[in-house]
């Protein structure tokens, strides 16, 4: 099988073996040459034709030049400063000034409420599932976009950003500011620089110049290549107000630098080709492999695993959709509804929260529910549960596989050892098995956990991603032979915990 990809011959020869699940991919011809440039130039010529506007050094409006031509629109986003993340009040109480903040005089209360997902009370399996990488040393749940570059700087995944051997395309989906930069820099390995030197670099958080033309916010349009390729053909057809969100609310790769052309250049990669039919799990696993890609080994097992991002586009667009978006609603009817201005004016409010959130729209929503918060609580009790279990299920297969595999190590941690493996009776093929299964098994659940609706969105598909990944461990127990199924005391802790 071979790919045309910008302008090369690529062979695909190293396939991890995936056919047992999906039957054969074939890849459109897709020159990501041309696509990045379309990106770029798109940049650059929202760059210039703003040159008559204050921008910044990149090139960027500031959002706060609309402040007086779209008062209301600006004030509901100044309104997300309110949606506090973990830790910044002790951040403030200790003397911290974050310059990329806006809107923070809004916010009487620093105090944050928001959930550490790794705690015993919620979601422990992710130090587990997650170990070697950022996620487990740090998962809360997600506050305001206003603070998307305190977040980055401050979050604990990346450490100390003065040191950290990450790479400054972590910022992507963080501020505009980054897009008109690479676009400017005329550097093909621009994405790959490291992060250490960029900690004070960008000053516009999550803005309107993500979403919106530089000079006229009025438009929307798209500022991820790789989502542009990524949407195809679709991209005629799917509202913007739903490809704008997309862009960054879907599941990408931040590890691109695989041995293949043309993911050398370090910028995040969607793992999508040709649109809505292509945004499947199995496509984007498909696509992982023939490019191995991977985030992390996994150092007790040496699973090659992956990490996902909060994949919303997938599930209200594809795989089914959501209901409401088969009806023709959009992202925007529901997390960004028409609200009436004390001058009866009507605006569209950036002000991003759950409907259930939305005292005017819950309203609108309860005509047709009648009660759509007792509704969608009693959904994500459901399969937000037994979505938790299915992460305890892959934690106890982690710990039956290290069983059988690892050693300790001369740092006293466990490590894959193949001699190992075979004096517990495992062949090699069991072994190459059981690390497919970890990567795909904890890529299903991690695709459902990710996804912030928690089930609401499109209960379907969740329910068909949690089976995936219970048929998935089933094969492995029978290989280890060894349950990785909790028993009834541990299903009774695990849902308690999970209702608290």
């Amino acid at each position: 099988m071979e790919f045309s990809l910008r302008g090369f011959a690529v062979a695909a020869g190293s396939t991890v073996a995936f056919a047992a699940m999906v039957g054969a991919l074939t890849f459109p011809s897709v020159s990501f040459a041309s696509e990045k440039s379309q990106a770029n130039d798109g940049a650059k010529a929202s760059a210039s034709a703003a040159s008559d506007l204050p921008v910044d050094q990149f090139g960027v409006v500031d959002s706060s030049y609309w402040a007086d031509i779209y008062p209301n629109e600006y004030n509901s986003y100044l309104d997300n400063a309110k949606n506090v993340p973990p830790d910044y009040e002790q951040f403030l109480e200790e003397g911290g000034v974050d310059t990329t903040s806006v809107g923070t005089d809004r916010v009487t209360d620093f105090s944050s409420d928001k959930a550490n997902y790794l705690d015993e009370d919620h979601y422990p399996e992710i130090k587990t599932l997650g170990k070697g990488y950022g996620y487990a040393k740090y998962y809360t749940e997600p506050a305001g976009h206003t603070y998307s570059l305190w977040t980055v700087a401050n979050n604990g995944r990346l450490g100390d950003l003065s040191t950290s051997k990450g790479k400054i395309s972590c910022y992507a989906c963080k501020t505009p500011q980054i897009h008109y930069d690479a676009a400017n820099s005329g550097d093909a390995s621009y994405w790959t620089r490291p992060i250490s030197e960029y900690s004070d670099y960008f000053t516009e958080n999550i803005s309107c110049a993500n979403c919106h033309e530089n000079d006229d916010p009025t438009q929307l349009t798209l500022i991820r290549a790789d989502w542009i390729r990524a949407m195809g053909d679709d991209a005629e057809t799917v509202p913007m107000q739903g490809q704008v969100c997309g862009q960054c609310h879907c599941d990408y790769s931040m590890a691109p630098l695989s041995d293949s052309d043309p993911f050398d250049d370090g910028e995040p990669v969607s793992p999508y080709y040709g649109g809505l039919d292509s945004m499947t799990p199995e496509n984007a696993l498909k696509f992982y492999d023939e490019y191995n890609f991977s985030d992390w080994t996994y150092k007790s097992t040496g699973a090659s695993m992956l990490a996902v991002r909060h994949a919303e586009f997938e599930f209200n667009y594809a795989n089914g959709g959501n209901p409401m978006v088969n009806m023709g609603y959009n992202c925007n009817d529901c997390h960004m509804p028409t609200k009436t201005a004390d001058d009866g004016s009507a605006y569209t409010s950036h002000y991003w929260v759950s409907p259930l959130d939305d005292e005017d729209l819950l309203a609108q929503c309860n005509t047709c529910h009648g009660d759509l918060t007792t509704e969608i609580h009693d959904l994500q009790a459901d399969i937000d549960g037994r979505t938790h279990e299915l992460g305890l299920r892959a934690e106890q297969f982690v710990f039956n596989f290290e069983d059988k595999v690892a050693k300790t190590g001369d740092d006293g941690e466990l490590v894959f050892d193949m001699d190992t493996a075979k004096a517990n009776g495992l062949s090699e093929e069991q072994v190459t098995r059981l690390q497919e299964i970890q990567r795909y098994a904890c890529y299903y659940w991690n695709l459902a956990a990710a996804e912030n609706s928690e089930g609401a969105h499109n209960p379907t598909f969740y329910n068909e991603l949690i089976q995936k990944g219970n048929d998935l461990l089933d094969e492995a127990d029978e290989i280890l032979g060894v349950s990785s199924v909790l028993d009834g005391e541990t299903q009774a802790a695990s849902s308690a915990a999970d209702a608290k």
